[in-house]
């Protein structure tokens, strides 16, 4: 009885499914890319495809020790802001998150009619350029 491998083998004549695979192994052995390769970068703030992108953004802390779930975190964030279009969450350390609202309005909201409150525990805001290293901002006060 023929196994599947050997039916691509002999549909292929072998040598496809070798070439996937030997890609397939210098994918995988690539040097690993950090910061430092990307230092020489400039990225031009004032370009309009960039502005977009960093629009209408947030980080924002949860002000806890404690492990939590970030996917309860954000879906009670969403429930308690009540958005009219969608708010995006990405993790960027522990209790740090970014947050992007997709207009002007639900962003005001986010920022401006807090405090906000997740399992009792404070959520502290402040305004994002996108480009800053996110453990590096420091949260100076909360709105009440």
């Amino acid at each position: 009885m023929a196994s599947l491998s050997d039916a691509n083998s002999t549909t292929n004549g072998g040598g496809a499914a070798a070439t996937a695979r030997s890609d397939l192994g210098d994918f995988f052995d690539q040097p690993d890319l950090n910061d430092e390769e990307f230092a020489d970068i400039e990225i031009d703030e004032d370009d309009p495809e960039i502005q977009e992108s960093v629009r209408w953004l947030a980080l924002a802390r949860v002000h806890t020790n404690k492990i939590f779930s970030p996917s309860a975190f954000y879906k009670e964030m969403r429930a308690t802001w009540n958005p009219t279009q969608s708010v995006r969450f990405r993790p960027v350390g522990p209790n740090r998150f970014v947050v992007q609202a997709s207009c002007l309005g639900d962003w005001e909201r986010i920022m401006l009619q807090g405090p906000w409150l997740f399992r009792n525990m404070v959520v502290l805001l402040c305004p994002y350029d996108g480009f800053s290293k996110a453990e590096e901002v420091e949260f100076f006060h909360m709105p009440i």
